[in-house]
């Protein structure tokens, strides 16, 4: 049966009390380049829960922002997974607070890897050129892109993760924070951290085939080709989802540089305790 007519039927099952102990929404607000693909993939594969379309203004969505149409398509008895790179502005959270969404999982990543992932991902898949932020990262060499990228990180993603902190202080049991780490190391761990806090119940049984699903193959080009045809809830953007993949990738004066523009970040995060790593 595909994706459409199974959501369809699950739909349906909600009438009669069927999934009643699962959330009307499970939203995540992912980091990008942060595994929030990685944990869609898995809660995807929760019985009755279904991504669905999420209609929003182009500009409104390339901005990472929400409108009240992203929830248009949300059935009042049915349970939907939502991922996003969300900002976390004040309008943003009105919007999906008046939109049904209870709680808030949040997933980020060591910025320096997420230096290092963007950069492939924008060498492999450049954007459009039409793009107001588009730049030939191509054109510039390897050192000079991861340069600025190291710039970009710094600009939007240190704002990005602590606007999420500070929302997360003044309702902390509405949020719940998952390191990309804590899920490669310890993946059965990590989701069960997340069922908890939607409080969800599933057999180990059923974590452990959750688990196997939605292990990363192929390689990103591949999957991003798949992603044309695969329903939401299953398309993946895997690339190799290494950890301290910078220190491969990165020169003594990249590494100065991102002990001065990201380096409090990362302590405020738990990835340093000081600036003298290398």
């Amino acid at each position: 049966m595909g994706y459409a007519a199974r959501r369809a039927l699950a739909d349906l099952l909600c009438y009669f009390g069927f999934y009643n102990n699962l959330p009307r929404i499970i939203f995540v607000a992912g980091m990008a380049l942060g595994g929030s693909t990685w944990i869609k993939n898995l809660l995807a594969r929760i019985p009755g829960v279904f991504t669905r379309p999420t209609p929003m203004p182009h500009e409104v969505a390339y901005r990472q922002d929400i409108c009240d149409s992203a929830f248009s398509c949300f059935p009042r008895r049915g349970h939907t997974l939502l991922k996003t790179h969300l900002n976390p502005s004040r309008d943003n959270i009105d919007c999906i607070s008046r939109n049904g969404v209870e709680k808030v999982l949040v997933t980020y990543r060591d910025l320096r890897d997420v230096v290092i992932s963007h950069y492939y991902r924008l060498i492999n898949f450049p954007k459009d050129k039409n793009a107001y932020d588009y730049i030939d990262y191509q054109a510039m060499g390897k050192e000079k892109a991861i340069d600025v990228l190291i710039e970009h990180t710094a600009k939007y993603f240190i704002p990005w993760i602590r606007g999420w902190c500070e929302v997360a202080k003044k309702e902390p049991r509405r949020y719940c924070f998952v390191k990309f780490e804590e899920l490669k190391k310890d993946t059965k761990g990590t989701l069960q951290k997340v069922l908890d806090f939607y409080e969800i119940k599933l057999s180990d049984r059923k974590v452990n085939e959750m688990i196997e699903l939605a292990k990363g193959k192929g390689d990103m080009k591949t999957n991003l080709k798949k992603a044309r045809i695969l329903p939401s809830g299953y398309t993946s953007n895997f690339r190799s989802g290494k950890i301290n993949q910078w220190r491969e990738e990165f020169t003594k004066m990249q590494i100065e540089k991102c002990k001065k523009l990201l380096g409090p970040a990362l302590i405020e995060l738990g990835y340093e305790k000081d600036l003298e790593w290398k």
